[in-house]
C-alpha cells in the first residue's frame, strides 16, 4: 500500500497535467483581456462548462483570478475588504474576438485564499467541488505558483471525496461515489440544476478520469479503501468519523445556502449584468423565464431579492 504522501503526489500528477492543457482561442483572448484589466493576477484558471465542450456557443466563459493584493487587483479598498471578508468577488467582461463578442464571467480572491478553501477544514463546498472537476491553468505567473495552485486543485479532489466517502454506504463504485459527491454539493448551494440529477451528469462527462482519481483521493485523506474482484469500493471508516461528517454536512448545507445568498447580494455592486446572468442562467437550466423590469435595474439590492424570491417559487433555485 502506498503512504498518503505518495498518493496525494498520485492526485498532483493527474491533476497537473490537465492544468497544462491548451484551451481555445476564444478562452485565450479572454485571458489576455482578463490579464490587461488585472495586471497584478498571480494564476488565471478556466474551468466550466466551455472547457468541458471546448466552445462558448451561447455560453458564457468561467475564469478564476487569483491574486495576491486584493486591493490593487479590485481597484478599491472597499472591494478588496468585501472580497477577503466574503470571497469571491464576482465580475462580468466582454472581450471582441473575431467579429464577435466573447461574454466572460469571473471571480477573483486571493491566492491564499483560493488555497485555504480547498482544504478539508473549510465546510464550504462551493468552493472545492468546482474545482475538484477538470480545470485548466490558463496564466501563471511563474513555477513556484503554479505548483502552489497545482496542489490546491489536488487537495480540493481530495477534500470532495473524503468528505462523502465516510457518509456513502459499503461498498460502493467510484461511479456511486462521485456522483454523491456533486449531488450533495450541489445541494449545498442555491443552483438553478437539479442537485438530483447534477452528480451523475458531470460524472459521465470525464468517468475514467474520477475512477482513477478515487481511491488515492480516499488514501491520500487517511480512509482505509480496498477494491474488490468485481470493482467495489470497501472503506473502514470510524463510526465516530462517519457521525461527525453528517454533522459537518448539515452545517454546510445551511452555510451554503446562506453564502449563496449574500454572494447573490454582494454581485448587485460588482457583477455588472448581474440580474441579467442571473436570468439567462435559470432560463438555460431550468426553463423557468423571470422578466427584469426596469425598477429592478434601478435598485438592484431589492430587485435581486424579488427575483431569487419570484424564481425560487417557481422552482428556479433549489
Amino acid at each position: 500500500m502506498t503512504s498518503e504522501g505518495e498518493d496525494f503526489r498520485r492526485v498532483a500528477d493527474r491533476v497537473l497535467a490537465e492544468l497544462s492543457q491548451p484551451i481555445f482561442p476564444a478562452a485565450e483572448a479572454a485571458c489576455r483581456d482578463l490579464l490587461a484589466a488585472h495586471p497584478g493576477a498571480a494564476a488565471i484558471l478556466f474551468y466550466g462548462s466551455c472547457l468541458r465542450s471546448g466552445a462558448d456557443d451561447d455560453k458564457i466563459l468561467d475564469f478564476y483570478v487569483l491574486a495576491d493584493d486584493l486591493a490593487e487587483a479590485n481597484g478599491s479598498a472597499l472591494l478588496g475588504f468585501f472580497n477577503r471578508v466574503l470571497p469571491p468577488n464576482v465580475f462580468y467582461r466582454e472581450t471582441p474576438f473575431e467579429g464577435r463578442m466573447v461574454r466572460t464571467k469571473y471571480a477573483l480572491m486571493s491566492t491564499e485564499g483560493f488555497a485555504e478553501s480547498m482544504r478539508l477544514d473549510c465546510l464550504n463546498p462551493s468552493f472545492w467541488a468546482r474545482f475538484a472537476q477538470p480545470c485548466a491553468l490558463a496564466w501563471v505567473r511563474d513555477p513556484r505558483t503554479g505548483g502552489l495552485v497545482a496542489d490546491a486543485v489536488a487537495q480540493a479532489v481530495i477534500t470532495a471525496v473524503s468528505t462523502v466517502a465516510p457518509v456513502h454506504p459499503s461498498p460502493f463504485t467510484p461511479d456511486e461515489l462521485w456522483s454523491h459527491v456533486f449531488q450533495m454539493t450541489y445541494a449545498a448551494e442555491f443552483r438553478s440544476e437539479n442537485a438530483a440529477t447534477k452528480g451523475g451528469e458531470i460524472f459521465r462527462e470525464y468517468p475514467d478520469r474520477y475512477r482513477e482519481l478515487a481511491v488515492p483521493a480516499m488514501r491520500a485523506s487517511g480512509i482505509e479503501v480496498s477494491v474488490d474482484e468485481h470493482g467495489f469500493l470497501r472503506t473502514a471508516v470510524p463510526a465516530s468519523r462517519a457521525r461527525q461528517e453528517i454533522g459537518r454536512w448539515r452545517t454546510r448545507r445551511l452555510q451554503g445556502k446562506t453564502l449563496s445568498l449574500l454572494r447573490l447580494i454582494k454581485g448587485a455592486f460588482t457583477f455588472t449584468g448581474g440580474l441579467d446572468y442571473l436570468a439567462w442562467k435559470m432560463r438555460r437550466h431550468s426553463g423557468v423565464d423571470i422578466k427584469i423590469k426596469p425598477w429592478h435595474r434601478r435598485h438592484p439590492i431589492i430587485g435581486g431579492l424579488v427575483l431569487i424570491r419570484k424564481a425560487r417559487r417557481k422552482g428556479g433555485f433549489r
